[in-house]
């Protein structure tokens, strides 16, 4: 497993394999701390020493999201406390310079991949509205969208949401969270805290859809990362939940409406007939391209200078039984060939001992054979 650290320094997940996971459940736990009727002091000393795990896991997304909540509850709470208010920052900044999380604010590929990845997210969302399938979305934009980026997501849980599941999941997502912020706002802690979540699914993927729903080998990862991710967002939910309960106030519904309809919408102005379109999990630029086929031992990004601008290509390796006038087998794919009698076959880089059949129109052998 790869180690996320920063000048050397392992940068602390708390059993989430991710850091900024982790720095997300810490940030909603910090507004709980705040405005004890009895012993108030001894939730702002909590709140100092909880800056220190958040320090350790040197997430930007963490500070600054703590620092809104920070401003949030002081406005929604009504608190014009300034000597207060001017300690507990004093004392968090403090923390967090000591620990030297202020070094990681700098520009660098973390900051900078990451509109690329939502733009190319963005793009493939506005071409398959339905939705490209659980776990497709960061495979599509690594392969088909961008040069030198390998994402697994799109490094933003409500993107990733809306792009691999559509637009009728996406539109009840966005409802359910704008509708709860509306409606909570006489409840500041959680607010915050449900808020501040909120923000934090918009820079990493804190709701990891994929390994949320790998029950046998939880996303290859730790079963402790598996728990803490579910109990992260069980406790998303559960906070939503109860900023929603109450009567409905068809006003506030009718604003989050609002709201969840231009988040599905407006993305649709990125329609382009150049972007891939997906379909049963294969990736096509028009329904009659040439169809490929590949076995493990091939790479999208290796297959596609094959396939000039015209193709039909599965996101997994093996055969698929879909008709087509022209099937490009690479590698070992060549043994799918007496599956398409009556097809043209191209056999790119086939194996050593292989006998091309009626139907072949190309081979290409490797430049050292």
């Amino acid at each position: 497993m790869m180690e996320f650290t920063f000048d050397g320094i392992v940068r602390q997940g708390f059993g989430f394999y991710n850091p900024n996971h982790a720095a997300a459940l810490i940030c909603a736990i910090f507004p709980f701390l705040w405005g004890w009727k009895k012993y108030a002091w001894a939730g702002w000393m909590l709140t100092f020493l909880l800056t220190v795990p958040l320090a350790m896991t040197y997430s930007r997304t963490g500070v600054l999201v703590l620092a809104f909540e920070l401003v949030m509850y002081f406005i929604l709470s009504k608190n014009k406390n300034w000597k207060l208010i001017s300690a507990i920052t004093g004392g968090i900044l403090l923390i967090l310079l000591v620990g030297g999380i202020f070094g990681r604010f700098s520009i660098d590929k973390a900051v900078t991949n990451r509109p690329e990845i939502w733009f190319a997210g963005l793009k493939i969302y506005a071409a398959n509205p339905i939705g490209v399938g659980l776990s497709n979305s960061g495979l599509i934009v690594s392969n088909f969208m961008l040069e030198n980026i390998q994402c697994r997501s799109l490094v933003n849980s409500h993107l990733t949401l809306l792009t691999e599941f559509g637009i009728i999941a996406g539109f009840f997502w966005f409802l359910f969270i704008f509708y709860a912020l509306f409606n909570g706002v006489k409840k500041p802690r959680t607010w915050c805290a449900v808020a501040g979540l909120a923000i934090s699914a918009s820079s990493a993927s804190i709701f990891d859809w994929d390994l949320l729903s790998d029950f046998q080998n939880y996303g290859d990862l730790p079963f402790l990362n598996f728990i803490l991710s579910w109990l992260l967002l069980l406790f998303f939910l559960d906070m939503t939940l109860y900023l929603l309960w109450r009567k409905i106030n068809l006003k506030k519904l009718g604003l989050a409406a609002a709201g969840a309809i231009l988040c599905v919408i407006l993305p649709l102005c990125l329609w382009s007939s150049d972007t891939p379109k997906i379909k049963n999990n294969i990736v096509y630029t028009s329904p009659n391209a040439p169809l490929v086929l590949y076995d493990e031992e091939w790479t999208i990004k290796a297959i596609l200078p094959y396939c000039k601008k015209d193709f039909q290509i599965p996101l997994k390796a093996g055969l698929v039984q879909k008709n087509a006038k022209k099937i490009i087998l690479f590698g070992y794919a060549a043994e799918y060939a007496e599956e398409f009698p009556a097809s043209s076959l191209v056999f790119i880089h086939p194996p050593e001992f292989f006998s091309s059949p009626v139907n072949t129109f190309k081979v290409i052998r490797p430049e050292y054979d």
